[in-house]
C-alpha cells in the first residue's frame, strides 16, 4: 500500500472514531438515549477521504520547498552532515498557517455545508459565518501541532500525526 493510501485510510478511520465519540458525548451530555446518526459520520469520513490525499501532497511539497534537514559541510573534515533547519521550519510553519490552514478551513466548511444540502449563496453565507469562529478556535491547537509536526515528525508521517490530533479536534467539531 502506498504511503498516501495508508494515510488516507488511517485518517478516515480516526475521523469515524471521532464522530462516534462526539455523538456519544452529545447524547450523554444531553441525557438522551443514544441514537446513532450515520449521516454525520459519513460526512466526516468522506471529507477525510477527499482531503487527506491533497494534504499529504501539501506536506510533501512543503518539505521539498523547506527541507527539515539541510546539508552542512564541516570546514575541517569537509564531511557533509545533515542538520535540522530552524529557518526552514519557521518558513514551513508560516506557509502552513497562513495558506494551508485557511484553505483547509474553507474547504472543510464548504464540504460540510454541501453535505448538509447548502448550495450557492446559502453555502457562501455559511462559510462566511463559520470561518472566523472555527479559525480562532483552531488557533488554540493547530499552531502548536504544526510546530511539533514540522520539527519532530517525518514528512511521510505528518498526516497520521495530524489525524491523531484531529481525533480530538473532530470531536469538538462534531459537538458544534
Amino acid at each position: 500500500m502506498t504511503p498516501i493510501a495508508e494515510a488516507t485510510i488511517q485518517a478516515a478511520i480516526l475521523s469515524a472514531i471521532s464522530n462516534i465519540v462526539a455523538q456519544t458525548l452529545k447524547s450523554y451530555n444531553g441525557a438522551k438515549p443514544y441514537v446513532y446518526d450515520f449521516t454525520p459520520l459519513m460526512h466526516f469520513v468522506l471529507f477525510a477521504l477527499i482531503a487527506t490525499p491533497p494534504n499529504f501532497l501539501w506536506q510533501q511539497q512543503m518539505e521539498a520547498w523547506f527541507p527539515s534537514q539541510v546539508p552542512v559541510v564541516d570546514a575541517k573534515s569537509e564531511k557533509t552532515d545533515m542538520k535540522f533547519s530552524k529557518s526552514n521550519t519557521v518558513k514551513k510553519f508560516l506557509t502552513d498557517q497562513l495558506l494551508g490552514g485557511p484553505v483547509n478551513t474553507v474547504l472543510f466548511l464548504a464540504a460540510m455545508g454541501y453535505f448538509r444540502g447548502l448550495t450557492g449563496g446559502a453555502l457562501l453565507v455559511y462559510i462566511q459565518e463559520e470561518f472566523w469562529p472555527l479559525t480562532l478556535a483552531g488557533l488554540k491547537l493547530w499552531p502548536t501541532v504544526s510546530l511539533i509536526s514540522f520539527s519532530a515528525v517525518p514528512a511521510e508521517r505528518r498526516i497520521v500525526f495530524g489525524s491523531l490530533v484531529a481525533l480530538g479536534w473532530n470531536v469538538y467539531l462534531g459537538l458544534r
